[in-house]
């Protein structure tokens, strides 16, 4: 999902557990998204965090991650090499994790994944003005 703005974050990251901190580190960069801004750093953090533990990326590898923002909203996507299907799924009995896309599905006013060499996910948040 594109609006054909420049996005306001482009990275290009290595697929390691340093990515998501990284990415709601970058989003403190952006202006105009004051509202939402704790919402985007979660949501970025779920998606590379997805990206960096189900895509079966190494440290070799790279996930991209781009944020645009416009007068009424934000689009976030990561794009990863895994060849791995995106789904909703339920936590197993006893174990941590399972929850993300969850969360980004609570969060985001659409949200959805596409499948072009490798697999992108991208989050659509309303940034509302006071």
């Amino acid at each position: 999902m594109s609006d054909g703005k420049d996005p306001d974050l482009l990275l290009s990251l290595p697929c390691d557990r340093h990515a998501p901190g990284f990415v709601r580190s970058a989003l403190d960069g952006i202006d105009g998204i004051a509202s939402i801004r704790d919402d985007a750093k979660l949501i970025a953090s779920e998606l590379v965090t997805n990206a960096v533990l189900h895509s079966g990326c190494s440290e070799r590898d790279t996930i991209d991650v781009r944020a645009t923002a416009s007068s009424d909203r934000l689009i976030l996507s990561v794009h990863d090499p895994g060849p791995k299907p995106i789904g909703l799924n339920s936590p197993a009995h006893g174990r941590l994790g399972g929850l993300g896309l969850r969360i980004v599905q609570q969060l985001a006013t659409a949200w959805g994944a596409e499948h072009p060499d490798g697999v992108r996910v991208w989050a659509e948040l309303a940034i509302e003005r006071w």
